[in-house]
């Protein structure tokens, strides 16, 4: 390829000190608009507020602020209608709505950058936007724990087989099981409002990593764009990105629980397991066997979880060797955590228009409550109200499984005489210890899975919710 000789014009909103401007390789290596050029909303708003500062502390006049407003929302008119000209060769948001600026407002514009670097704007603007998308992912989790919700008490007592190792362990309920689903997400939402608490505190009024000369009244300027504290350390506050870091493991947990939930739901709607049915809406067929219905929406949640994972590697490894202050490293943090903003928003809607059309196969799940000497530790504990040390009856009922199986039985269905050949403790009360149906109810301490327990922890979190949108 020719290479040109044309010198190239130098950027004009810092290039006083270059002769020559980026190579058109440079220029499109480093620019970043693509990406955070979903900040302008933030950093219009917080242009706004930085300009009324300004005037307070006599740097620019009333009518530069004037100018300067007018020109802002302008350009914020122009953008929402995607009439605005984003230029990669003007780098990112920041110096394209400057730019633009520059041509609405003249001279005035030229004034607005005074005491602010990119350093400390982007660091607002970025803040500001995350503690945005909180909020919104906040609503989505509270939506889908409502759908969940909705099941578990459609479901409360409804008999399901508890498992460890994928082994059918002990009987629960499917109330119980859904409500440790909505568990996970209410941790995830507490991680998300802790999350965006440390956000919560405004760099602007650091600059490029000193502070500023100028009487900036930081204070009001905080209270203006909805801070709550002001960062105590402008080395600290240009260069931290502990919040994005903060936020992207949010996520990846997130994640991880969606995935999960996902995965049982997959296992559950199979024909080997047959204890749901999925919506048509969430699942597609087969271009080769008709008579497939596939769980493909439960399936790419949780194969997209791994983006969350991956974006928190990303970041980590990003930040990790960077010298205070700010390093052009951190261009890149954006296009990770807006990813992981975008998916986990995506797939908590989703799920929960997934869990909406889940019809229960209550008998199969009941049915599988009879395999898989569901009740061996209810008779152990039987035994242990008997007077007997719980290790010793682990171990005779251990041989009684034993013995169950080589007949090719269940331990419910030994007769007493059969029983009693293991432990003369074991009488005609024993049965009500097999039965799945029975021995659930006797588990009502908080967290268990007696039906009259898992009722009273959904009316407690049907609460929890509605104090939520107080």
């Amino acid at each position: 390829k020719l290479m040109t000789t044309m010198k190239k014009k130098v950027n004009p909103l810092w290039g006083g000190r270059f002769k020559i401007g980026a190579s058109d390789l440079a220029q499109s290596f480093s620019s970043s608009v693509d990406v955070d050029k979903n900040l302008f909303e933030v950093d219009i708003k917080g242009s706004v507020a930085y300009a009324e500062i300004l005037k307070e502390a006599k740097v620019i006049n009333a009518k530069d602020l004037s100018k300067i407003k007018k020109g802002l929302n302008k350009i914020l008119l122009e953008i929402r209608e995607d009439r605005f000209n984003w230029d990669p060769a003007l780098e990112d948001v920041h110096m394209n709505i400057e730019s633009r600026l520059a041509e609405i407002a003249g001279a005035s514009a030229k004034k607005l950058h005074t005491g602010r670097s990119r350093n400390d704007q982007v660091a607002t603007d970025l803040r500001l936007f995350l503690m945005i998308r909180i909020d919104e992912i906040l609503q989505t989790t509270t939506s889908l724990q409502k759908s969940i919700l909705e099941q578990a008490d459609k479901n409360y007592d409804v008999l399901l087989p508890g498992f460890t190792h994928l082994q059918i362990a002990q009987p629960v309920t499917l109330g119980h099981h859904l409500m440790a689903w909505y568990e996970m997400l209410s941790r995830d939402y507490s991680r998300l409002i802790d999350t965006k608490k440390r956000m919560d505190v405004m760099p602007l009024g650091s600059a490029a990593l000193s502070g500023t000369r100028f009487n900036i009244d930081r204070k009001f300027l905080a209270k203006k764009l909805g801070f709550s504290e002001i960062s105590r350390n402008s080395m600290d506050a240009v260069s931290d990105r502990d919040f994005v870091l903060e936020l992207a493991s949010s996520l990846s947990i997130i994640g991880i629980h969606l995935s999960r939930i996902c995965e049982e739901i997959i296992i559950w709607s199979s024909k080997q397991f047959d204890y749901l049915e999925l919506s048509d809406d969430v699942c597609t067929g087969s271009s080769i066997m008709p008579q497939k219905k596939n769980p493909d929406m439960a399936e790419l949640i949780r194969g997209g979880t791994s983006k969350t994972i991956a974006n928190l590697m990303g970041l980590l490894s990003l930040m990790k060797n960077l010298p205070l202050t700010y390093n052009r490293d951190m261009q890149e943090d954006k296009a990770y955590i807006f990813d992981s903003l975008d998916f986990s928003e995506n797939s908590l809607a989703l799920l929960g228009i997934v869990i909406d059309g889940m019809k229960p196969n209550v008998e199969k799940m009941k049915q599988d409550c009879f395999k898989g000497q569901i009740t061996a530790t209810d008779l152990a504990d039987y035994l242990v109200e008997k007077n007997m040390p719980f290790r010793q009856a682990h171990e005779v009922v251990g041989k009684i499984v034993a013995s169950a199986e080589s007949k090719d039985k269940q331990i419910y269905e030994l007769g007493i005489k059969d029983l009693r050949k293991f432990s003369k403790l074991i009488e005609e009360d024993v049965s009500a210890y097999l039965d799945p149906e029975i021995t659930i109810k006797s588990r009502k301490q908080t967290g268990g899975t007696a039906p009259s327990q898992v009722k009273k922890e959904i009316n407690s979190a049907k609460k929890s919710i509605l104090k939520r949108a107080l």
